[in-house]
């Protein structure tokens, strides 16, 4: 099931337009999140590495009603990113280990898509019930948090690996 995923992935017409989807989908992401760093000097959470429930509170609480509706923005937009980078990078590293049992190596990214998703989750419930932040829902999200940027630094480690791999095979023959 997952290769035929992957495979279907990989046809040139749909990497294409999952280039172009996470190029889009980046460019609002990114846009909203300079605005509302300039406007408040604060970030988003989905951003920080692990976050407590006091910089929770402090960093919602610094938005004013152009952030936040900003921030909306920015939730909306992660509903599908995390499905288009995880496709992508599955995708392309699944078709860079070449070897079939090593394959399964490319559901990392998937992993790290859920984790986001549920991070989002929590980072929603935070965002729109009044502050201050619950500490629970605050601890939970920082956990995913760890979990989600973890797996997407495991997923880029893999892939600089892969193509260094590769560019050193190609090199030697």
């Amino acid at each position: 099931m997952l290769q035929r995923f992957f495979k279907t992935v990989l046809l040139r017409r749909v990497f294409s337009l999952l280039v172009l989807l996470e190029i889009g989908l980046a460019y609002v992401i990114y846009t909203n999140v300079y605005y509302i760093d300039l406007a408040t000097g604060l970030p988003i959470l989905d951003m920080e590495v692990g976050y407590s429930a006091a910089r929770a509170n402090e960093v919602l609480g610094g938005y004013g009603p152009v952030e936040r509706a900003r921030y909306e923005i920015i939730m909306l937009a992660d509903l599908i990113h995390p499905a288009v980078y995880s496709s992508l990078l599955g995708g392309v590293i699944w078709a860079m280990i070449g070897r079939i049992e090593r394959q399964w190596i490319a559901i990392i990214p998937l992993f790290a898509a859920l984790f986001d998703w549920a991070e989002n989750a929590m980072i929603w419930r935070m965002f729109s019930e009044p502050l201050p932040v619950e500490y629970e829902v605050a601890q939970i999200g920082n956990y995913l948090s760890f979990g989600k940027h973890g797996l997407v630094t495991l997923t880029v480690v893999l892939l600089v690996w892969l193509l260094l791999r590769g560019l050193w095979r190609g090199i030697v023959r």
